[in-house]
């Protein structure tokens, strides 16, 4: 008769393995329970409706990125006309899923309301030579920015930089908008200090590309295309889509039939032409 015997170094090894892999198995069985438990169920609605998205995350639509917005159309919402980037074929799509009509926005385009360019050829100069931090926000904070215009574009490009559509870039100055790129996402309008980029109808032909509410003779002493108030416009209007906000027009793209006429009598150009 023979006796098995283990080496006392052989247990000193499997006991602490047997333990090992107990407590793994234990844990396992654990883990098992505790996804059952607190699983969080699958909203394929929600799901489905991330996927028509463009996946920009640009916050155009006024959530934090697409999938905020699919959050909201997945608990009931029914307007699928939010993502610009997207347009109307995403809007249709979504309006699918939902099993509801779509919501179909006017697409819009942002423009710049300034023409203030600097430069030897320029519309307007500088009053002095800023030194600083070279951003909008900076600049604006010393003394309204160092163009002669205080309403004017400040050219350093925070817009350009946030624009993730590549729609904006510099030159001469000021800002410059591309509309074959631009999606209306609108985070670079909230991004200009001044407010002079603008979302304007994609269908709209003319604006007042100015913000200048000076009176007439102190804007042609500091930029020579800027508005002067003269309501040359106003009057010529047929449709009577254009008002005045103190010595500023501004164009009611609502009711504008764009005829042009306005472009034709404005004495400084400030009324421009919107490429498309």
């Amino acid at each position: 008769m023979y006796l098995l015997v283990i080496p006392q170094s052989l247990i000193n090894i499997l006991i602490p393995t047997g333990i090992v892999f107990a407590l793994a198995a234990i844990l396992g069985v654990l883990i098992v329970i505790v996804s059952h438990v607190f699983r969080v169920p699958v909203n394929e609605k929600k799901d489905a409706l991330a996927a028509a998205l463009p996946g920009a995350n640009c916050g155009g639509c006024g959530f934090a990125g697409c999938d905020g917005y699919a959050e909201y159309l997945a608990s009931g919402a029914t307007d699928t006309s939010l993502c610009s980037v997207g347009g109307a074929a995403c809007s249709r799509e979504l309006a699918s899923i939902l099993g509801v009509e779509a919501v179909i926005a006017e697409p819009r385009i942002v423009r710049l309301l300034c023409q203030g360019t600097r430069g030897p050829d320029g519309k307007t100069s500088d009053r002095y030579e800023y030194r600083g931090t070279h951003t909008c926000h900076a600049a604006n904070g010393l003394l309204g920015g160092a163009g002669a215009c205080t309403y004017g574009c400040l050219g350093f490009g925070d817009c350009v930089e946030v624009c993730a559509f590549g729609a904006l870039s510099r030159k001469d100055g000021i800002v410059k908008v591309d509309p074959s790129e631009c999606t209306a996402c609108g985070v670079c309008v909230k991004t200009c200090p001044k407010g002079l980029l603008q979302l304007l109808p994609a269908s709209a032909e003319v604006g007042v590309l100015c913000l200048n509410t000076w009176p007439g003779a102190q804007t042609r002493k500091n930029c020579s295309i800027g508005c002067i108030g003269c309501q040359k416009c106003v009057k010529t209007c047929p449709v009577d889509a254009i008002s005045m906000n103190g010595h500023l027009a501004v164009i009611d793209q609502a009711i504008c039939t764009r005829c042009g006429a306005c472009e034709k009598v404005c004495p400084t150009g400030s009324i421009g032409l919107l490429p498309h």
